[in-house]
């Protein structure tokens, strides 16, 4: 069920990117979408399917943006692995701790991506710092956004479900 729900996010993910690179050519410069998903599939802490959902997250990025093909399927599987381990260690629930954690993942990420590009392809161009900056801000205060909607909404579902019972009322 884990994996379905994670498949879903993540075509949620890809239809977002798509939208977005149609508005604005540089939206996966500036905002990763598919990171933002990953970092939500690991907050229950389960190490093993946060590694193997940054490694989908990381080919599906890199099957939509081009580039070296599985620079962010091993970046990001590192980085699900580092966020499903920091759930594992912290408590996790208020929506500032949210885009924190989105932060330091896209840090994380940008870092990675930084190393790996200068050791595999050293004549590439190496990505621009303001840009990195921008994409670390934009994941979390995204990640900010989405938390807040989600937990209203479980919560409003939840008053919704404990108010629904079925009356019965006899006549007499």
């Amino acid at each position: 069920m884990r994996f379905l729900k994670f498949g879903g996010t993540l075509l949620v993910a890809l239809t977002v990117h798509l939208v977005g690179v149609q508005i604005y050519p540089n939206f996966s410069v500036v905002f990763d979408v598919f990171l933002v998903a990953l970092i939500f599939h690991a907050l229950d802490g389960n190490l093993l399917a946060a590694m193997l959902g940054g490694l989908a997250a990381g080919i599906l990025t890199d099957g939509v943006t081009g580039g070296l093909y599985g620079l962010f399927g091993v970046v990001d599987t590192i980085v699900g692995y580092a966020a499903a381990f920091a759930a594992r260690r912290l408590v996790i629930q208020r929506p500032w701790s949210i885009a924190v954690l989105i932060s330091l993942g896209a840090v994380l990420q940008q870092l990675l991506i930084l190393v790996l590009r200068f050791l595999l392809v050293p004549l590439q161009a190496l990505p621009s710092i303001p840009w990195a900056f921008s994409k670390v801000v934009t994941s979390g205060l995204v990640g900010f956004a989405v938390y807040v909607v989600l937990k209203q909404y479980r919560r409003r579902t939840a008053s919704w479900r404990r108010n629904r019972t079925n009356k019965i009322r006899f006549s007499r």
